[in-house]
């Protein structure tokens, strides 16, 4: 994507980014497909990095739906990050002029307080786009600092991480237990030198537990990987904390296989397991079907 193209894009927004601006913009990206919404994203981060600086942070600013005659306030955290989008949203010449005088955000008032709807639309186009969610931190958010190495150092280097949720508690012993393996495998080093072979510098991986349809999918952008993998929370049913401890382990085993068969890496190596897990065995399973067969037909009943 060219330098034109972004900011035609951006014209789109007529100045402000908005509720009622940005979705223009989201169908506008959808049509033209995923391929363009990644490079407008990345676009994106880029010119929202630009105006990353000292000068910028701090300032106090005016939002267009602040009260008359209230004073500017010095802009920090999200509302810092909203100013910027918006100096984006503005256009090209808006963000020239602040790109290099900073000091003159502070000479007019803001359209920011939803100008975080712009990185939204991406979000917004990529899943009309594809049918899955956008994963990772939304462009403009999460920014790296200049020179990050690309590279999984030495030592304590977190190349791994995890998020797990659900609609429903998620029993103590399945919870432990991910949160352990994953643990064993950010310290082990036949795992290091396996992600070293991964372009992306590190691996987020999300699991949320759920009534809904399963799903899987890994996405690389930006230097970093994210795999999000939904499952069927009835399969807690019936497993004592050994059978939820080796539930807990081959999911992680059969998500960093997709990551590796995605991501063209090597066979990776063998997930480990906490010391306690224990498959279910045969008799375990015929119990939880027989459980499940009685809650459907008292589902029935109802």
């Amino acid at each position: 994507m060219t330098e034109e193209e972004f900011w035609s894009l951006i014209d789109l927004l007529e100045g402000a980014a908005n509720q009622q601006t940005t979705p223009a913009l989201a169908e506008t990206l959808a049509r033209d497909g995923k391929d363009r919404i990644d490079e407008f994203a990345d676009m994106l981060a880029a010119k929202v990095q630009q105006i990353e600086t000292d000068a910028l942070s701090g300032i106090p600013a005016r939002d267009v739906n602040d009260p008359p005659g209230a004073p500017s306030v010095p802009l920090f955290g999200d509302a810092l990050i909203n100013l910027r989008f918006a100096v984006v949203a503005a256009g090209r010449p808006r963000f020239q002029q602040i790109l290099n005088n900073p000091d003159q955000a502070a000479d007019r008032a803001w359209d920011f307080s939803e100008s975080d709807s712009l990185a939204e639309a991406v979000a917004m186009a990529y899943e009309k786009t594809t049918g899955e969610p956008w994963l990772g931190p939304l462009p403009g958010f999460c920014m790296d600092e200049p020179g990050e190495p690309t590279v999984i150092a030495a030592g304590d280097t977190p190349w791994l991480t995890l998020a797990l949720h659900g609609d429903r508690d998620i029993p103590a012993a399945y919870f432990d237990a991910v949160g352990a393996v994953i643990g064993m495998v950010q310290g082990d080093p036949q795992w290091r030198t396996w992600w070293s072979r991964a372009e992306q510098r590190d691996l987020a991986i999300e699991i949320e537990c759920t009534s809904q349809a399963e799903r899987s999918s890994v996405t690389a952008r930006s230097g970093r990987a994210w795999a999000s993998f939904r499952r069927n929370d009835s399969r807690f049913r019936g497993l004592n904390k050994g059978g939820l401890a080796y539930l807990a382990a081959t999911d992680l085993e059969a998500i960093l296989t997709l990551v590796s068969t995605s991501l063209s890496l090597p066979t990776p190596p063998q997930v480990p397991r906490p010391a306690h897990a224990t498959p279910p065995t045969r008799r375990d399973d015929a119990a939880r079907s027989r459980l499940e067969e009685l809650r459907q037909r008292h589902r029935k009943r109802l």
